[in-house]
C-alpha cells in the first residue's frame, strides 16, 4: 500500500468574529429606527434605512469590513442591502441565505440582547439536504460577524424582548 499516493484537498467556510467597540449614539438611533411586524419578527428589510444612518453604519464597519476583505485577497467592497431586525417574545428567523456567490458576503451585528435572546445558528453549505456541522453564536453587544452569503443559518426564538440586530451583505471587488 505504500506506493499509493493519497493526496488530501479539504475546503472549509469561514465565519469572522469580532467584538467592536460601543458606539452609544449610533446603537441608540438603531433602537429607536421605525420598524415593520413581518411574519417572524419586526424588521426594516423591505425599506431602506435614511442615507445618514445607512453612511454612520458603514463608517463604524468599515475597518472590519476592510480586514475580513484583506483576509479574502480583496481590496474593496459595496455594502449592499441593509436591514435592522428586533426579536419580541416567540420571534426568530426560519433557515435561510443572503446571497450566493463566492464575493458576496454577509454580516450581523448585535445591538443588544438579553439572557434568554435567541441564538444565530450557522449550518454548512448544502444543509438541510447534506448534514455536516453547525455552529452556535450567543448574541453579544457589539459583536459582528461576517460569513459567505450562501451560508445556511437561520435565529432560534426569542424568549425576552431585547434582541437587535443590523445585518446586511457585502459584495468584495
Amino acid at each position: 500500500m505504500s506506493d499509493i499516493k493519497i493526496k488530501q484537498n479539504s475546503f472549509m467556510q469561514n465565519i469572522f468574529e469580532t467584538n467592536l467597540k460601543i458606539d452609544h449614539d449610533l446603537f441608540k438611533k438603531i433602537n429607536s429606527y421605525p420598524l415593520v411586524k413581518d411574519k417572524e419578527l419586526t424588521t426594516s428589510y423591505k425599506t431602506s434605512l435614511t442615507k445618514n444612518l445607512l453612511k454612520e453604519l458603514q463608517n463604524y464597519l468599515n475597518k472590519y469590513i476592510l480586514a475580513v476583505g484583506k483576509i479574502l485577497n480583496k481590496n474593496s467592497y459595496t455594502l449592499q442591502e441593509v436591514w435592522i431586525q428586533k426579536y419580541r417574545i416567540a420571534d426568530y428567523h426560519n433557515l435561510h441565505l443572503h446571497r450566493t456567490g463566492k464575493n458576496f458576503y454577509s454580516f450581523i451585528l448585535y445591538i443588544d440582547f438579553g439572557m434568554k435572546s435567541g441564538i444565530t445558528r450557522f449550518f454548512n453549505i448544502g444543509y438541510p439536504y447534506v448534514v455536516l456541522y453547525e455552529y452556535e453564536l450567543k448574541p453579544i453587544k457589539g459583536k459582528c460577524v461576517i460569513f459567505l452569503g450562501a451560508l445556511p443559518h437561520e435565529s432560534t426564538p426569542s424568549r425576552d424582548n431585547k434582541k437587535i440586530i443590523i445585518s446586511g451583505n457585502i459584495q468584495y471587488t
